[in-house]
């Protein structure tokens, strides 16, 4: 289920002789909490309940939770109701709320589509009612949709929901036919700003607003055209600022079910090359960058809307924009197809533009949680095969799979990352290029150690950096054995502090990995040191300066090996610093 599948609503009651009434819906659980606080603030001895919807595909409406309930009375359903099946609405103007305009998209969306209309066109035209009603099989298709959804978690028929659907759509059809009959134009001005302080100003409620601008609409034809033309009405809002706010508010609404249809979207975006070419297009619209480069090409739609969510306006609409990109970002289809690095790059960049405009409309949890998936789905081994495919060698495999966790996010992903990096260095081909490959062994030895030392300095969690530094040294010490390296340093024809000297530089300059090879390394030097042959050498003056370089080696790889031992509880706190 994802995100963009819930939505919070705010209900008031103002006193006790008053119903329950649905003030608004907010997609984010503390923007409602925050709303009904404020509305407790303003209106004393009000009582105030948010609930939690959640589209369920199975059931085929929104289940209700109350998450929060405030003031002196409480919502209690009628028992003559609690034995029914949990519709998605239960009267007429419920249809017109936003759970059931939700539904309203989801099981007409074709229909509203070829007619190039949204939802709230749809509740507030009766035109438009009228076709969709002698267009019998398409609205009983969509009444059969929800009932047989309903039926399966209800002890009701199908045919008995179909009922009671049918008469409730029959029963909304016949309340806009008299809103109709009744209704006379408010204003004889093509001015939207007049209109909108005309209605506020008569004490007009929202209704009368919603079908002043679905009439105006109706003039207008495509999805794109009218989203324009709300633009438009937008540009034409009054100066005082509680008519703006009405206007603006009722304005957004329609324009936020416009961009909710993928054709309004396509309209006005440039043609991308992929779905990454999409998420940037829109990720410049919802950060209100007009003049950024990805939209050079898209539409004067795209920029006009970039322009008004840069100036604040249009909240509605700003947050369906912003639940595009989230379940783009949760889809399985790639970012560009093409190529897995291509993709891992594009994943990263967009990560980097979203978290800069993160806040209440797209939240940095929610983020996470879509770059996680995405992440996850990039980790599969046909992909990994595919991002190292045309890697020339298997050091240049490995540093590529470091180099993925910087792309990364989620712990789970980074430590299924570190399986693959100790699972290619294990490989045969791994082993027969570091103990036998191109170059000196200490050439070998030196690139081992720099992928070591890159995975260490990564976000991996404490216990990951553990096995994978012990992965790389006991790859160093395959191949300190199979070149016979420190016998060949210790058994030379040298002087013997030479040959200590030696052994210690190659283990204090980073040439060796991390571990056992450099604790080999000083304790043969140490061993060559206190021989009898190098006591002698010792007591003569002129070693004192090598004597000196001995002891200076020594203590740096000692420093050395104490700055790199975990201390204690590293691995929990690595992993709550990691968490915040």
């Amino acid at each position: 289920m994802s995100g963009a599948d819930v939505h919070f609503e705010v209900f008031v009651k103002a006193h006790a002789k008053t119903e329950w009434a649905l003030k608004e819906a907010r997609t984010e659980r503390g923007e409602a909490l925050a709303l009904a606080e404020q509305v407790r603030k303003t209106v004393p001895g009000a009582s105030v309940r948010v609930t939690r919807e959640q589209w369920n595909e199975t059931t085929g409406a929104f289940s209700s939770v109350t998450i929060y309930e405030q003031g002196p009375e409480k919502y209690r359903r009628p028992k003559d109701e609690e034995a029914e099946p949990d519709l998605p609405c239960r009267t007429p103007d419920d249809i017109r709320g936003p759970a059931g305009r939700d539904t309203v998209r989801r099981v007409l969306s074709g229909w509203l589509e070829r007619q190039e209309v949204c939802p709230l066109e749809l509740v507030y035209r009766p035109d438009l009612i009228a076709v969709l009603d002698s267009t019998e099989s398409e609205l009983q298709h969509a009444i059969q949709q929800v009932a047989v959804a309903r039926a399966r978690d209800s002890d009701k028929s199908v045919h008995e929901l179909v009922r009671r659907l049918t008469e409730l759509v029959e029963k909304a059809f016949a309340q806009a036919r008299r809103e109709a009959a009744a209704k006379t134009r408010v204003i004889d001005a093509r001015h939207f700003g007049q209109l909108a302080g005309k209605i506020m100003a008569e004490g007009g409620p929202e209704q009368r607003m919603r079908h002043a601008i679905a009439e105006r609409l109706a003039e207008v034809h495509g999805l794109s055209r009218k989203a324009e033309t709300l633009l438009d009405f937008h540009d034409q809002l009054a100066d005082e600022p509680d008519a703006r706010a009405f206007g603006e508010t009722h304005a957004d609404a329609f324009l936020a079910e416009l961009l909710s249809f993928d054709r309004t979207v396509s309209q006005m975006l440039a043609p991308p090359r992929d779905l990454g070419d999409s998420v940037d297009q829109l990720t410049s619209i919802f950060s209100g960058a007009a003049d950024h480069d990805t939209l050079r090409r898209a539409q004067p739609l795209a920029k006009r809307l970039a322009a008004k969510f840069k100036a604040g306006s249009l909240e509605a609409s700003r947050a369906e924009i912003a639940r595009r990109i989230l379940d783009a970002l949760r889809s399985a289809k790639r970012l560009r197809p093409s190529s897995v690095n291509d993709e891992i790059t594009m994943a990263r960049a967009l990560a980097h533009r979203l978290i800069a405009v993160s806040g209440p409309l797209l939240s940095p949890d929610a983020l996470t949680e879509a770059f996680t998936q995405r992440s996850a789905r990039l980790l599969s081994p046909a992909l990994v095969e595919d991002a190292l495919a045309d890697a020339p060698s298997p050091p240049e495999q490995i540093a590529r799979l470091i180099a993925m966790e910087d792309n990364l996010v989620g712990d789970e992903n980074k430590r299924r990352l570190a399986g693959y990096v100790r699972q290619r260095l294990r490989t045969h081909a791994s082993e027969t290029w570091f103990a036998r490959g191109p170059g000196q062994p200490l050439e070998r030895l030196a690139r081992l150690t720099a992928l070591q030392q890159r995975a260490k300095k990564g976000t991996f969690a404490a216990v990951e950096k553990a096995e994978m530094s012990e992965a790389f040294d006991q790859m160093g010490l395959m191949v300190i054995r199979e070149a016979k390296l420190f016998e060949r340093i210790g058994q030379s024809s040298r002087p013997v502090l030479d040959r200590a000297a030696g052994l210690l530089k190659i283990a204090a300059q980073g040439v060796l990995p991390e571990g056992r090879c450099r604790e080999d390394a000083r304790f043969r030097a140490m061993a060559l040191v206190t021989s009898e042959e190098g006591m002698r050498a010792a007591q003569q003056p002129a070693n004192t300066a090598q004597l000196k370089l001995i002891g200076e080696l020594a203590a740096a790889l000692e420093a050395m090996a104490a700055k790199t031992a975990p201390a204690a509880g590293e691995d929990g706190e690595a992993k709550s610093g990691e968490a915040a």
